[in-house]
Order: C-alpha cells, then structure tokens, then sequence
C-alpha cells in the first residue's frame, strides 16, 4: 500500500486509517468499530440492497460487516494506495471475494473518503463500481 503524506497533521489521519485497514485484514471488526467515532456517519451508494447512510457503530456492524459475512465467502478489502489531505483521508483499492449464493467471483474498484476529528474518523464513505459487486450476486 502506498501512502502520500502533505503535512505532519495528515500523516496522522493517514496513520488511523492505514490502522483500521488492518484491523480488517486480520479480520477484527471489533478493532476497527473501535477506532472510530461512536457517532461516525457510514454511507454506502444506493446502487447496492444495502446502500444507505448509518450512524453508530452498531448500525455500520449491522448494515454492513455482518454483510460481509452473511454474502461473501473471502470477502477482501485491499487499499492500494492512501492519499492524505488534511482531516480528510482518501483511500483506492479493491473489493474481492464469491458470492455465497451465486458462486460468482467479483473484484470491485473503490474510493474510501474517510473524514476525521481530532484523529478521529467520524465520517466515512465509499464509492463504488455497484454494477460489478451486483453481478456477481
């Protein structure tokens, strides 16, 4: 993963992120919902079932990771690169992983813009290619 620093304040911000990341890699969810704010705002794009906005850790866990779980088998989400721009932090990488019900193999590209308050991230969203994660359901 690369990282692209401007300033010592985004360098930080760039650390959380790249933090979180890889709680979810090793597939601590608990870790990640940890690391953010009790309140943070989670939007995903209407183009898929579960597209919406959510707010609270609760919410994000039961809109969107227990989904992780509950459709894909080897659900990945892989950060190529990290861009830092002040309290907000850019992410571009991939979705990857099988569907449980249909078998079919997807690889989605995304932007994760992530926003954060005093080291904090309280609001996050993803963009997506919703077409490609939507055929392979």
């Amino acid at each position: 993963m690369t990282t692209h620093q401007h300033d010592e304040r985004s360098a930080t911000g760039s650390a959380v992120v790249e933090a979180l990341y890889g709680s979810l890699a090793q597939g601590d969810v608990a870790a990640l919902l940890a690391g953010l704010d009790e309140r943070i705002e989670w939007v995903v794009p209407p183009g898929l079932h579960y597209g919406g906005t959510y707010r609270g850790r609760e919410e994000i866990l039961k809109n969107v990771f227990a989904r992780f779980v509950s459709e894909w088998q080897d659900f990945t989400v892989a950060p190529a690169e990290i861009l830092d721009a002040g309290d907000r932090v850019v992410a571009l990488g991939h979705y990857s992983g099988s569907n449980l019900v249909t078998g079919k193999p997807m690889r989605a590209r995304f932007v994760h813009v992530w926003r954060l308050r005093g080291g904090v991230p309280v609001h996050f969203e993803t963009v997506l290619d919703t077409h490609t994660m939507v055929a392979a359901m």
